[in-house]
């Protein structure tokens, strides 16, 4: 059958479920030799291989889940270059860029961001489009039958990244409405310098909406190198002060988190754990974006303290964030890229469970997907094989890979 199939590989053994433990081949880097059977999509079968000492020689992974993305500009790089590549200059450009945008523009980009992210072996994506008072509500009808168009491929979340004050309009109400019913999710932006009592003030009202249309919001916060934790810390007095702990809420970037203690930053992620709060990293846009000052040599880089955050039982993944556009010119929608920069750059070791979970389970979490990525009996015939036997091969440049599709190669 053309969905149903056999391999011997490599599997990392915090990613696999596999009941004869004892008898599986595992490797100083953490990888597992084991024979894997799909048919009609689905795994049936997974045990270690028959001889002990006989090691595979590809490695499977789970597709990969996409947590922060921005299709509605990607590939602009071209037309908007932000050659000093700094933040002030990044946000100009998108400005700009609003002010030649279409419908159809964003429909292509969005298209063509999916067609690539499905070929590289990504199975669920969530993607901000900016979202402003002028805009025609038409463009989210669109967006949402392009999600219906790509579902049996791959699941699609959409979040609205908007101005906070957006919220606390009749239009930000009316598209409040429309997600009710898509699966949509409310964003914003916190970056300081920012005024307390106002951002607290449209953050209420932001919060009373998500909890009136059961939503989701997933925010664009701390992205900086100044005030420290500002954002984060306005966010967790405003749930406090409402008394609101049940609305499922993101922070992505938290970057300029890493300039405090590393007390500060328990305490906080503490505070996060206890409202459930998720997070996610994205150190490849805050790396190129940030702290770039010409009068110094310094490499410090801002971004999420992955690590200690974990160590507080906050939630992380890990994200790529922006792909050929003002904030980053790089990347093309492929996960093992992301990887490639990220896992050195952050000192993360790839055989550790808490970095694989950043990468695998933490986004399957986060998104609400019905699969969690453990590769065991039972789960969908959904991975990536590649064509390597131990971790220095995954982030080599000459990487080969088959995707499967619910047991079926894509092509």
């Amino acid at each position: 059958m053309i969905n149903s199939g056999t391999a011997e590989v490599l599997i990392p053994r915090s990613l696999c479920l596999i009941e004869d433990f004892d008898n599986l081949n595992i490797d100083v880097e953490d990888l597992c030799s084991v024979s894997i059977n799909w048919k009609d999509g689905v795994v049936t079968e997974l045990k270690p291989l028959k001889n002990k000492d006989k090691k595979a020689k590809n490695i499977l992974f789970p597709r990969f889940v996409e947590t922060h993305s921005h299709f509605d500009k990607s590939f602009i790089w071209e037309d908007f270059p932000n050659l000093k590549s700094n933040y002030g200059g990044a946000l100009s450009l998108n400005l700009e860029e609003h002010k030649t945008r279409t419908t159809d523009k964003v429909l292509e980009r969005v298209e063509k961001s999916l067609k690539l992210a499905i070929k590289n072996g990504y199975r669920a994506i969530r993607s901000h489009i900016d979202t402003y008072e002028t805009q025609s509500s038409d463009i989210w009808i669109e967006l949402f039958e392009l999600q219906k168009k790509f579902s049996s491929e791959l699941t699609l979340q959409f979040v609205s990244l908007a101005p906070l004050e957006f919220w606390d309009t009749p239009n930000g109400e009316n598209l409040a409405k429309i997600f009710s019913s898509n699966g949509g999710i409310l964003g914003g932006v916190i970056v300081p310098p920012f005024n307390k009592k106002d951002t607290s003030q449209f953050l209420s009202k932001m919060l009373l909406l998500a909890r009136k249309y059961n939503l989701e919001i997933d925010l664009h916060i701390d992205e900086s190198i100044i005030e420290p934790g500002a954002g984060i810390k306005v966010l967790l007095e405003t749930i406090e002060n409402l008394k609101i702990n049940s609305i499922p809420i993101t922070c992505s970037h938290l970057s300029s988190l890493i300039s405090l203690s590393h007390s500060e930053i328990l305490n906080l992620g503490e505070k996060m754990a206890e409202n459930n709060i998720k997070v996610i990293a994205l150190p490849l846009t805050n790396f190129w974006l940030l702290n770039r000052d010409n009068k110094t040599t310094s490499l410090k880089r801002p971004v999420a303290p992955i690590k200690q955050l974990q160590k507080s039982h906050v939630d992380v993944s890990l994200g790529s964030d922006n792909v050929q556009d003002p904030w980053y010119p790089f990347g093309n929608f492929d996960p093992f890229y992301m990887l490639s920069c990220s896992i050195p750059m952050l000192q993360l070791s790839p055989w550790e469970r808490m970095t694989l979970s950043s990468i695998f389970l933490a986004p399957s979490r986060l998104l609400n997907l019905k699969w969690d990525g453990l590769i065991k009996e039972g789960c969908p015939a959904d991975f990536i094989i590649l064509d390597a036997q131990k971790w220095a091969d995954v982030f080599s440049s000459n990487l080969k890979r088959k995707v499967f599709i619910k047991g079926e190669l894509h092509s």
